[in-house]
């Protein structure tokens, strides 16, 4: 048995083969413009649920980056201040020597 929809798209093809063909085809004046606006302007009334879950997720990466920081700021506070070469230029304990 043939599938019909098989059957018109080859005489659909088929006739756009044949059909003339004109010089370039070009937008009319303003066509980018407009699409871009209508674009842009159409705005859903409820966001998506992706769009949703991508900001929850953000917000918990936020949040845990935040508490990483602050729960390890001490100790690299400490190992700063007990470090030599960070409270002293090697530079110029360098040209010191010198």
């Amino acid at each position: 048995m043939k599938n019909p929809t098989h059957t018109a798209w080859h005489r659909l093809t088929a006739a756009a083969r044949l059909a003339p063909r004109e010089g370039p085809v070009v937008a009319p004046f303003g066509f980018s413009t407009r699409v871009s606006a209508q674009a842009f302007a159409a705005r859903p009334l409820l966001p998506s649920l992706y769009e949703l879950f991508s900001w929850r997720a953000l917000s918990m990466a936020a949040l845990i980056a935040v508490l990483s920081v602050a729960a390890n700021l001490s100790p690299v506070l400490n190992a700063l201040r007990d470090d030599p070469v960070a409270v002293t230029d090697p530079v110029t304990e360098a040209l010191a020597l010198t």
